[in-house]
């Protein structure tokens, strides 16, 4: 006889000896019907594929959003950085060379200032 044949029969025969227990064959009873009752209900399970085919969607949506989001924050710091870079070199060499000269920088934006240029000076 083969190892699985043998491993069925006797999963046969132990479950035949559990059964022999009332409390048991209730729950066994109870499990069915209700295993029953879910594969059954086609209605239950279209709004649940529904409504987690939208949680999904939803995710989706806001996955793009926020990768839309991150680009335009990455595009607008590759801006910045130069221009921070700039001030940060200008304001060492004020330091370190004593130059104290007044250097006018006009506003671009609430977070970014440009350094003028040379011939734009006072």
């Amino acid at each position: 006889m083969s190892i699985s044949k043998g491993l069925f029969i006797g999963s046969l025969i132990g479950t035949a000896i559990s059964l022999l227990d009332k409390h048991t064959r209730q729950n066994a009873v109870t499990n069915m019907q209700h295993a029953k009752e879910v594969v059954t209900d086609y209605e239950h399970m279209t709004t649940s594929l529904n409504s987690t085919a939208e949680k999904i969607k939803r995710t989706a949506v806001k996955i793009s959003d926020d990768a839309v989001f991150v680009k335009k924050q990455l595009e607008e710091l590759k801006g910045i950085t130069p221009v921070v870079a700039s001030i940060i070199h200008d304001t060492k060499e004020a330091f370190f060379n004593g130059d104290t000269r007044n250097q006018e920088r006009k506003l671009v934006s609430s977070i970014q200032y440009i350094p003028e240029t040379g011939s734009e000076r006072r």
